[in-house]
């Protein structure tokens, strides 16, 4: 009868031990490297955005009412501002204020349709580019039954609008979250309020956000508005964020120079500059600081805008 397993011929050539042992490490690397986290294959939806499955893999099992997504990094700042992050399902890529573990689910430009339908979010929040609401976005959402929320965030009256929006949206929320938003809502509106006239003798000064090229804020923006509140003049008198040269930043001659940025790294480099400038009559008052949430047109903005009156005090 004909053997299912025959014994190994004595004459073949036998493989040492440990080239056994070094083989069968590298067959375990490469099983990690083509199918372990993070490789093309096991993390093929992967990228920028994630996958839903590690994305939500520490939410917590149940979300208060409204289930809220949110598309742009300065309303999520502002629901987090608001003490509501706690509804929060879904964000875009850049909205660092809620916690790693929510699935993204697009960003200003793009939605992911598939990645939306699983965080099923009551509210959409979205921040439009000029051209308007995508009209996808806006189809899709009428499908599904979801309110959506497109703001624009460039001044303080938008802000303002936006504080509307979001008691809109949580009027489906329980008593209890109503109740603290309320106060939560009344307060920021009492920062919303029109400031009084600026003094006469206000301090002129210039906010600078970067060096590589010097960016200026001008008039007209949120920022603009955050320095009239802080009782400060700005020393430019166009719009907009204002690329200038280092003539033109000379021929301003500010009382102060206010440098914000998101890092401390980044407030030295700003503070730096400014005083390597050749002042023909000595350097203005400099003072930087790293101010992140004044970067971002969001209600926690408002927080910071004491900051601007405490940053021109100490600047010298």
């Amino acid at each position: 009868m004909r053997k299912l397993f025959p014994k190994a011929d004595p004459d073949a050539p036998k493989v040492p031990y440990l080239q056994k042992m070094i083989g069968l490490f590298f067959a375990l690397v490469m099983i990690w490297v083509l199918f372990g986290r993070g490789s093309p294959i096991a993390d093929k939806d992967g990228g920028e955005l994630g996958t839903i499955a590690s994305s939500n893999a520490n939410m917590p099992m149940t979300v208060p009412k409204p289930r809220v997504a949110s598309l742009s990094p300065a309303i999520t700042d502002s629901l987090v501002a608001l003490g509501l992050q706690a509804h929060v399902v879904g964000r875009s890529g850049y909205c660092r204020s809620v916690d790693a573990s929510i699935a993204v689910v697009g960003d200003l430009r793009e939605f992911d349709a598939e990645r939306l339908a699983l965080v099923a979010p009551d509210v959409l929040f979205v921040q439009p580019p000029l051209a308007g609401v995508d009209p996808a976005l806006r189809e899709y959402c009428d499908a599904k039954h979801i309110m959506l929320r497109a703001r624009r965030i460039d001044s303080i009256a938008d802000l303002s609008a936006l504080v509307d929006d979001i008691e809109l949206a949580f009027d489906s929320a329980d008593a209890s979250t109503k109740t603290t938003l309320a106060i939560a809502l009344s307060r920021y509106r009492a920062l919303l309020a029109p400031p009084p006239p600026l003094e006469a003798n206000a301090p002129r000064v210039l906010l600078v956000v970067s060096v590589d090229p010097f960016l200026a804020i001008g008039r007209g923006g949120y920022l603009d508005e955050l320095l009239t509140a802080a009782g400060l003049a700005n020393v430019l008198d166009r719009p907009g964020y204002l690329e200038l040269s280092t003539e033109q930043l000379l021929l301003l001659s500010p009382d102060a120079i206010l440098g914000v940025s998101e890092t401390a790294a980044g407030a030295a480099k700003i503070d730096a500059a400014m005083r390597r400038l050749p002042w023909s009559n000595g350097a203005p008052k400099i003072n930087s600081r790293a101010l992140p949430a004044l970067l971002s047109p969001s209600l926690a903005a408002l927080d910071a805008r004491d900051e601007l009156a405490r940053l021109a005090a100490g600047a010298k």
